[in-house]
């Protein structure tokens, strides 16, 4: 959406709203607060501030002009620094939480889902200081990983990290949360763990992960006879079809990337891991008002098919 287009968020208010009661988003932190603003219009806001793709000052001139106060039923649009204050103030938990509570929206069961790691750029520099300074400065990162469904495209769990830690221990967090829903895991060979592959085995979840050569290490692993047995039967239930289907993770990271941008702008660690959080939930609502909205298209258009049948007989 462009920011020069008047803004149409009545779907997304309400779909923040529902996510928020799903979540059991509290009003306030604190019973002494000032109560000016609670803490759904902090979530709402920072969040259409992510799916908007701009800066805090230029949002709080969208907000004014599109009259934002009226719908969030407040006297006046907050001030930039009180929405990047709300940032530092709400716990990353809680924001995980209502990515977690997305899926309740389409009520989603028996789940096929892929895990997989990405990263947002803490910077977003010019090409002509990229080539100035040789390119050498400018890698940091904030690590991310997805758990998303096959069938919907929609992320159903997130885990962000500031320090470059090896993805495979985000694994079981990531699956733990969601094992009464799922059905079947899809990752690549870095999730290739013993460890992940029993905790699968154990909640009646079915995994398809690739298995590494160890070559070099054949002799450190050679005299364990559980791990042989382990990979062996990964080896047997191993399916190359289904695992084909991961490549559909591939499809959601680059739809954050391109529509709500590769970057995140605050300079701590912990705020930039709470923004690459609060982008997967904007993304979430984004889709689901979409899929919403094509649900009822097809229905609408069933119905109508049938009233034209029913008229011709």
């Amino acid at each position: 959406m462009s920011v020069l287009e008047p803004i149409v968020c009545s779907d997304f208010y309400k779909l923040c709203l529902e996510v928020c009661g799903q979540a059991r988003l509290p009003m306030h932190n604190f019973y002494r607060s000032k109560k000016t603003y609670n803490n759904f219009v902090h979530v709402f806001l920072l969040t259409y501030k992510e799916r908007l793709n701009v800066s805090y000052r230029r949002f709080i001139e969208i907000a004014e002009e599109n009259n934002l106060q009226r719908m969030l039923c407040i006297k006046r649009i907050p001030h930039f620094t009180t929405i990047q204050k709300a940032l530092q103030r709400l716990p990353k938990s809680l924001l995980e939480r209502m990515v977690r509570a997305c899926k309740k929206l389409l009520n989603l069961k028996n789940i096929e889902a892929s895990v997989d790691g990405t990263g947002f750029s803490n910077t977003n520099p010019s090409q002509y200081y990229t080539d100035r300074i040789d390119a050498k400065t400018v890698k940091n990162y904030t690590k991310t990983v997805f758990l998303t469904d096959n069938k919907t495209k929609l992320i159903l769990n997130i885990r962000t990290h500031s320090d470059r830690t090896n993805e495979t221990i985000d694994f079981i967090p990531l699956v733990k949360e969601l094992k009464n829903t799922l059905s079947t895991i899809l990752a690549d060979k870095g999730y290739d763990s013993t460890k992940n592959r029993k905790y699968c085995w154990d909640n009646n979840i079915e995994n398809h992960i690739p298995l590494r050569e160890w070559k070099q290490n054949r002799k450190n692993y050679g005299h364990k006879p559980h791990y042989n047995k382990q990979r062996k039967k990964a080896s047997k239930l191993f399916n190359q079809t289904k695992y084909h289907n991961r490549a559909l993770i591939e499809s959601v990271n680059s739809a954050i990337k391109r529509t709500l941008g590769g970057w995140v702008c605050s300079r701590k660690p912990e705020n930039q891991q709470k923004q690459a959080t609060i982008k997967a939930l904007a993304y979430n609502l984004e889709h689901i008002g979409r899929t919403i909205k094509i649900k009822l298209f097809i229905n609408t258009q069933g119905i109508l098919q049938s009233q034209r049948r029913e008229n011709l007989y």
